[in-house]
C-alpha cells in the first residue's frame, strides 16, 4: 500500500512538473532514438564517425530544436532539414581546415539561419538545430574523406527521429490558431445572435464568453508554436482573421456600451443574419462544410444601408437622431469587419483554391505568389531596426567569434564553446546573464560526476553502453522538467559517456567541457553586451513611435478621402509604411513580452499601443472597401460640416504625432488628453441639424460613417493617454532631460 501511495505521488508531482507529460513522452522518444542510431552506428556498423553525427542528428533537432505543427507539418519539416542540414554538413567540412575560413563560414551561416525566424515558428523551431550541424564538423578531426559516413550518420539519426516523431510517443496536438478563431467566431455569433433578438438576459453570459473567446486570439496570448507570423497564405490568412474578430468584438463592446443594447430597431434582422455567417464560418474552419458565400454577406450589408438611408429622411433633428446614427455607425463598422473575417476565413481554408477577396485588406497579397510574399517579408525585415535581423547578427558574429578563439587557442573539444554559446545566448545581455550561472553551476556538477565515473570505469566500454540509454532519456528530459542546472549536469554526463565510448577518455575530459562552456559562456555575455544589448526593450518604444507616427499620417489621408476632399491613391500610399512599421513593432512586441525585465521596472503596456495601430490600419483599409469611389459627392453641400471633419481629422492626427513624439523623448504626451470625450456626439449632432440631411441621405449617411471612424480613432487616442500617464521615461530621455541647458 505504501509503495502504491508514494508511486501515486510521484506521478502527481511529475504532472506538476510536466503538464500533460509533454516533455516525459520527448525524452523517452528522443532517447530511445538516439539510443539506437549510436548503437547501431558504433557497435554494429563499426564507425565511430557515423555514431557520432547519428547521435547529433537525433539530439540537435530533438532537443535543440522544436518541430512544431501537425503531423504532417512535423515530418515535412524534417525532411527539408535533412535535405539543408546535409548542404551546411558538406559546406562546414570543407571550410574547417582553415579557422579564417571556419569562422567566415560561421558568420554567414549563423546570421542567415538565425533570420530564417522570419518565416514563423516551424522555421524558427528549428533553427538551432541546424546551427549545430554546421558547428560539427568545424572541429577536429579535419577529414573530408569521412564526408560520406558523416552524412549517412546523420541521415540515418534525422530519419528514424522523423519515424519515431510519428509513430512512437508522438507529440500531443495543441489548439491550433484556426481552432481558437472558430471558437471566437461561434460565440461573437451567439452574442450578435442575442444582440439582435434583445435577449438582455442572455446577454452577460454571452458577451463574457465572447470576450474571453477573442482574447485568446491575441498573439501574446496565443502559444508560440502556433502563432500566425509567417508569410505564407494559411498564416497571413489567420492573421487578419484574428484581428477581424477581436474587431468584432469591441464593435459590439461599443453598441452595448455599459451592458444596456443600443441597437437600431432596424438593425435587428441584419445582425441575426451576421450571426448565421459566423456560424457557418466557425463551422468551415473546423472542417464542417464551406465558408458561405461573399454575396449573401454583402446582400444584407446593402440592405442594411437601404434601412439607414431610409430612415434618415424619417428621424427628427436633435439628440435621438445623433444617438440612432452613433449606432448605426457601430452597426456598419461590425458588418464590415465580419465581411472580412469571412474573407479571410476562406483564404485559411481553401489556401490554393480561394476566392478572390474584394477588400482591400486582403486582396493585395491573397493573390501574390509564394515568392512574392516571402520577398516582402525579408525585405520588409532586412533593416537593422528589425528584432530577426539584430539577433541573427548577435547570433552569427557570436558563434564567429567562438570558432576563431576555439580555433585560435587549439581547444581540443572546442565545439562545446560554440554550442555553448548558441544555446546561452538571448536576444538580450539581461536575459544572457540570467542564464550563466545556472549553466555554469550545472555543467561543473555534471564535470564532477563525469570525473568520478571515468575514474571509477576506466576503458570499460560496456558500462558506458549500458548508462548510455538512460542518460539519454535523463539529459533531454531533466532540463524542463528539473531546471537548467539539472539539464546542463545531465547533458555533460552524457557526453562524456558518448565520448568515452568513441575514443578512450581520462577524468580531464569533464574539466575540459566545464572550461569550453565557460568560454562560451563569457562570449556570448560580451556578443550580447556590445550588439544591441537591450533586445526587444531597446526597440519597442522606438518602434512604436515610428508606427504613431505614421498612424498620424494614415489618419489625416483617410479623413480626407471620406470627407471627399482627398484621394484613394492618397491612403493606399500612407498605409505602405504604416503596415511596415507595424510588422517590424508586432515582432519586437513580441520579443519584448518574452525577454527577461528589470525589477521594479515601470513601463508602457505597449500591447494597448499595438491594439490602436492594429486599428487604425484595419480602419483605413475597410475605408477604402466601405466607400464607392464612383458615388456622388458634392464637397460645397455643406462646407462648414466638411471644414469641421477636416479640422476633426487634423486634431487626431496632430494627437497621433504628439504621442509619437512624446514616446520617441521618453516623456508623457500630456496633450492626448486633449481630445473630448464627446468628440463623435457633437458631430453627429451638428450632421442632425444639417439643413438638406433629408434630401441628401447617401451624403449624411457619408458623413456619418467618416466621423464615426473618426470616433474609433478618438477612443484609442484617449486610451493612449490613460496607458502612457504613468509611464517611466527610458533612461536616456531621462538623462537627457538632466543635463543643464545653456544660458
Amino acid at each position: 500500500m505504501a509503495d502504491h501511495s508514494t508511486g501515486r505521488r510521484a506521478v502527481r508531482w511529475l504532472l506538476r512538473r510536466d503538464p500533460g507529460l509533454g516533455a516525459s513522452r520527448r525524452a523517452l522518444r528522443v532517447g530511445l532514438v538516439a539510443t539506437v542510431v549510436f548503437m547501431v552506428c558504433r557497435y554494429a556498423f563499426g564507425s565511430p564517425t557515423a555514431a557520432t553525427y547519428a547521435v547529433f542528428g537525433a539530439i540537435g533537432f530533438g532537443v535543440l530544436s522544436q518541430v512544431v505543427g501537425t503531423p504532417r507539418q512535423r515530418t515535412r519539416t524534417l525532411v527539408g532539414c535533412l535535405l539543408v542540414g546535409t548542404v551546411l554538413l558538406a559546406i562546414g567540412t570543407l571550410l574547417a581546415g582553415s579557422t579564417i575560413m571556419a569562422s567566415l563560414g560561421m558568420l554567414v551561416v549563423g546570421v542567415v539561419v538565425a533570420f530564417i525566424a522570419i518565416g514563423g515558428p516551424r522555421l524558427a523551431g528549428v533553427a538551432n538545430g541546424l546551427q549545430l550541424i554546421y558547428i560539427l564538423p568545424s572541429f577536429p578531426p579535419f577529414a573530408p574523406d569521412t564526408l560520406p559516413a558523416r552524412v549517412l550518420g546523420f541521415v540515418f539519426g534525422v530519419a528514424l527521429l522523423a519515424l519515431a516523431d510519428r509513430t512512437l510517443w508522438p507529440p500531443r496536438p495543441v489548439e491550433t490558431y484556426g481552432c481558437r478563431a472558430a471558437a471566437a467566431a461561434r460565440a461573437l455569433a451567439d452574442l450578435l445572435e442575442t444582440v439582435g433578438a434583445g435577449d438582455t438576459a442572455a446577454l452577460p453570459a454571452r458577451r463574457a464568453a465572447a470576450t474571453h473567446a477573442t482574447d485568446r486570439l491575441k498573439l501574446s496570448g496565443t502559444p508560440w508554436e502556433v502563432r500566425p507570423t509567417g508569410p505564407s497564405l494559411e498564416d497571413r490568412g489567420l492573421s487578419h482573421l484574428g484581428a477581424a474578430l477581436r474587431g468584432v468584438q469591441g464593435r459590439i463592446d461599443a453598441l452595448l456600451g455599459a451592458g444596456t443594447p443600443r441597437v437600431p430597431v432596424d438593425a435587428g434582422p441584419a445582425l441575426t443574419a451576421t450571426a448565421t455567417t459566423l456560424r457557418r464560418t466557425a463551422d468551415a474552419l473546423r472542417g464542417r462544410g464551406t465558408v458561405p458565400d461573399n454575396a449573401d454577406l454583402d446582400a444584407e450589408r446593402l440592405a442594411y444601408t437601404e434601412h439607414r438611408l431610409d430612415s434618415i429622411a424619417g428621424l427628427a433633428d436633435g439628440e435621438m437622431t445623433a444617438a440612432h446614427a452613433r449606432a448605426a455607425v457601430v452597426v456598419g463598422q461590425t458588418l464590415s469587419a465580419v465581411r472580412v473575417a469571412v474573407q479571410a476565413a476562406d483564404i485559411v481554408v481553401n489556401p490554393r483554391g480561394h476566392c478572390a477577396p474584394t477588400s482591400a485588406e486582403l486582396a493585395w497579397w491573397a493573390t501574390a505568389p509564394a515568392p512574392a510574399l516571402w520577398w516582402r517579408r525579408i525585405d520588409a525585415h532586412l533593416s537593422l531596426r528589425s528584432v530577426y535581423l539584430q539577433n541573427a547578427l548577435r547570433l552569427g558574429v557570436g558563434l564567429a567569434l567562438a570558432r576563431l578563439v576555439a580555433g585560435g587557442l587549439d581547444l581540443s573539444h572546442g565545439l562545446w564553446v560554440l554550442l555553448a554559446t548558441l544555446t546561452l545566448m538571448r536576444t538580450s545581455v539581461t536575459s544572457t546573464r540570467a542564464t550563466l550561472l545556472p549553466a555554469i553551476a550545472g555543467t561543473a556538477l555534471g564535470a564532477l560526476l563525469a570525473a568520478g565515473l571515468l575514474a571509477v570505469a576506466g576503458p570499460e566500454t560496456v558500462v558506458y553502453a549500458v548508462l548510455f540509454p538512460v542518460l539519454c532519456v535523463v539529459a533531454v528530459g531533466a532540463g524542463q522538467v528539473f531546471g537548467m542546472i539539472a539539464g546542463q549536469a545531465s547533458f555533460t554526463v552524457l557526453v562524456a559517456v558518448l565520448f568515452a565510448q568513441l575514443a578512450p577518455a581520462a577524468p580531464s575530459l569533464a574539466g575540459v567541457r566545464l572550461v569550453d562552456v565557460a568560454v562560451g559562456a563569457v562570449i556570448g555575455i560580451g556578443v550580447g553586451a556590445a550588439v544591441w544589448p537591450a533586445g526587444g526593450h531597446g526597440e519597442v518604444r522606438r518602434d512604436a513611435a515610428r508606427c504613431l507616427r505614421a498612424t498620424a499620417a494614415l489618419v489625416a489621408a483617410s479623413a480626407s478621402w471620406l470627407a471627399g476632399t482627398g484621394s484613394r491613391q492618397d491612403v493606399a500610399t500612407n498605409l505602405k509604411p504604416a503596415e511596415h512599421w507595424l510588422l517590424l513593432f508586432e515582432a519586437t512586441f513580441l520579443q519584448y513580452r518574452s525577454e527577461r525585465r528589470a525589477r521594479h521596472e515601470g513601463d508602457v503596456d505597449w500591447f494597448v499601443v499595438l491594439g490602436v495601430v492594429h486599428r487604425a490600419v484595419r480602419t483605413a483599409r475597410t475605408s477604402l472597401d466601405d466607400l464607392d469611389p464612383a458615388a456622388p459627392w458634392l464637397p460645397d453641400r455643406w462646407p462648414d460640416l466638411v471644414d469641421r471633419l477636416r479640422d476633426d481629422a487634423r486634431a487626431l492626427a496632430d494627437g497621433y504625432a504628439t504621442v509619437a513624439t512624446a514616446l520617441s523623448e521618453g516623456r508623457t504626451p500630456a496633450a492626448v488628453l486633449a481630445v473630448p470625450e464627446d468628440f463623435l456626439d457633437r458631430a453627429l449632432r451638428a450632421l442632425a441639424a444639417a439643413p438638406g440631411r433629408r434630401e441628401h441621405p447617401r451624403e449624411t449617411l457619408r458623413l456619418a460613417d467618416a466621423w464615426g471612424r473618426l470616433g474609433w480613432l478618438a477612443d484609442d487616442l484617449a486610451a493612449l493617454g490613460v496607458v502612457l500617464a504613468p509611464a517611466v521615461p527610458s533612461p536616456r530621455a531621462a538623462a537627457r532631460r538632466r543635463r543643464p541647458q545653456p544660458a
